[in-house]
């Protein structure tokens, strides 16, 4: 028989008002996957559960499992990241990490992976020598990794050949000039080079990379194609915020 009660450390990635002063909370745990719950009373000035949902929160969680949605009875933070609240600069990014992670995870499923990627993010990003372009790079590539998704960037990815200049999201990889796709993205081969070691590389080490404007062109632009054919995301909205 299913356990009534359950415990989990999650992460807070979005919440929305549910009636008069409930919470409905969109955690993403190592334990359990993906899912909403709600917090009651959370919107009550003096309730014990407001600070510990709100977006940008890991915490450890309590739940007792409700009809509809489980019920958190007790959270405990373990680490808060106020500063992308208190930040309108750093805002963006963290929205960004938060959405990109929501939106790949489509269930209860198994994700502690990305979990610990996330963090990992949000943490690098409150640091003073990051660079945020990269590190959000170096993040998408790794969430698409972790999913099975990788980009071909060795050569082309129709007959092989090393010289290989452009970029099909369709066909998910590097192509030469004969056998070059229609929605094929221009790719200098330094960027494809940056791509390969930010997939490879620690989230840490992202700031080491140095690209030229051209290139960080590039590579933003592989990517999202990337990541929207092949991950079906759709519209990410935090996406516009990162632009402006």
């Amino acid at each position: 028989m299913e356990q009534r009660m359950f415990k989990a450390d999650g992460i807070v990635l979005r919440t929305r008002i549910l009636g008069e002063a409930d919470r409905l909370v969109t955690l993403l745990t190592l334990e359990e996957g993906k899912f909403e719950a709600v917090a009651r009373g959370a919107r009550k000035i003096k309730s014990k559960l407001a600070a510990g949902v709100d977006l940008f929160n890991y915490g450890h969680f309590t739940f007792h499992r409700g009809k509809t949605w489980p019920i958190i009875t007790g959270q405990d933070t373990i680490k808060s990241f106020s500063c992308f609240r208190e930040d309108p600069d750093l805002y963006p990014y963290g929205i960004y990490m938060a959405e990109l992670s929501d939106r790949l995870i489509s269930g209860e499923q198994p994700c502690a992976e990305i979990c610990r990627l996330l963090l990992e993010g949000w943490k690098l990003l409150g640091e003073k020598n990051t660079d945020r372009f990269l590190l959000c790079r170096s993040f998408e590539l790794k969430l698409a990794h972790i999913s099975g998704y990788s980009p071909h960037l060795h050569s082309c990815t129709n007959c092989g050949s090393e010289k290989a200049l452009a970029f099909s999201p369709r066909q998910g990889g590097l192509m030469c000039s004969c056998c070059q796709a229609a929605d094929a993205i221009k790719m200098d081969p330094g960027t494809a080079a940056v791509a390969r070691r930010l997939i490879k590389a620690p989230l840490s080490q992202s700031s080491l990379v140095r690209l030229s404007d051209s290139q960080k062109k590039e590579l933003a632009c592989v990517t999202a194609a990337f990541l929207t054919y092949h991950l079906d995301l759709g519209e990410i909205k935090s996406r516009r915020l990162l632009a402006e």
